[in-house]
């Protein structure tokens, strides 16, 4: 379940319905839409989504339907000409279509270039073969109702139609059948999303891989598989060098600045200690200014009951008094010489 769809259950609100699948472009050739003129309006075209593999086809897509070629039918509100007037190479002629749908389109019109110049006696220089050009049945002026035919593109992040073909509408009734048109083709091809069966996705993508049964596509498929995890290891093993190397080249100028940090201490002490000497040698009163020890305070602080405890006269000892249990003899030392005359008989033995 998306963001979207939980952020929904949780308010309360039914969940949107789910992306159709995406099928492959070799796929595209059976879409209903795809080499078909689909009506639609200013605001259908600029709501198309671009597919990021898909990017420099110039294919949008309506659910998962894929549309290249559209028709648009509106009012003109603005011309503008690009491009250099003198030669009109490259001159383009925009277009801005408004159908009251929200938005407006703008639709590019390449405009024929000048013949070129010629002299007496000198053959036509040779140009490049020109693109060719839109079919137009009359001049083009605001206020004008058109309809267009052309494919789409993207250009500065703005929709626009390349015109193929250009039709003025007359009448009214020209206009309801073309809004018609655009009814239809919401209602009976649009509005439901593009379904294919998987064995048809599975035989076109035999005949796009060039096999024939179904044991060769799968054998291919883990081939396909096989190398596109090859390519994504290779990817996260390049993705970590380039790590480590960013790392190392951290670590290098952190050890760089703390470096020069430590030469710029060192030169700031050496000129403090400089700065020092010179003063004292040059001047004799900060020489014995310098010379000057103050005291540390090394005595400790005496409270007022340790002076008034130091002031008094100390009291004697008490006296023993005799309690009666003390000999009153004098106690003789048991310890007796023995003389030395090689006989034992003086110890009893």
């Amino acid at each position: 379940m998306t963001d979207s769809r939980a952020a929904a259950v949780a308010q309360g609100q039914p969940a949107p319905a789910p992306a159709p699948e995406l099928y492959p472009q070799y796929c595209f050739h059976l879409s209903p839409t795809i080499n078909k003129w689909c009506h639609l309006r200013a605001a259908d075209i600029v709501a198309l989504s671009s597919h990021p593999g898909l990017q420099g086809q110039d294919l949008y897509f309506h659910l998962n339907h894929p549309i290249k070629w559209v028709r648009v039918c509106g009012i003109v509100v603005a011309i503008d000409v690009y491009g250099d007037p003198s030669s009109r190479k490259g001159q383009i002629q925009v277009v801005t279509i408004d159908d009251s749908s929200g938005e407006t389109i703008e639709c590019v019109i390449p405009l024929p270039a000048l013949p070129p110049s010629t002299t007496a006696g000198q053959p036509l220089q040779q140009q490049q073969q020109p693109q060719p050009l839109p079919m137009i049945d009359s001049e083009i002026d605001i206020g004008q109702t058109l309809d267009i035919k052309g494919s789409l593109r993207t250009f500065r992040d703005q929709r626009q139609l390349k015109v193929e073909k250009i039709v003025h509408l007359r009448t009214t009734e020209q206009e309801v059948a073309f809004w018609e048109k655009v009814v239809q083709l919401r209602r009976e091809v649009l509005d439901r999303p593009w379904k294919l069966e998987a064995k048809v996705v599975r035989s076109l993508r035999r005949e796009a891989m060039g096999v024939d049964t179904e044991r060769e596509l799968k054998k291919r498929e883990r081939e396909i598989e096989k190398d596109e995890a090859r390519r994504e290891r290779k990817r996260r093993r390049r993705l970590e060098e380039e790590r480590k190397v960013e790392e190392m080249e951290r670590e290098a100028k952190r050890m760089r600045r703390l470096e020069e940090e430590r030469v710029r201490l060192d030169k700031e002490r050496k000129a403090e200690g400089q700065s020092k000497v010179s003063i004292t040698t040059s001047n004799p009163v900060a020489k014995r200014q310098a010379q000057v020890v103050m005291p540390t305070r090394t005595k400790k602080n005496i409270t007022g009951l340790e002076r008034k405890m130091a002031s008094r006269v100390p009291i004697p000892p008490r006296p023993k008094e005799p309690t009666g249990l003390e000999r009153k003899t004098k106690s003789v030392s048991s310890d007796r010489a023995v003389p030395v005359t090689g006989k034992y008989t003086a110890l009893g033995l």
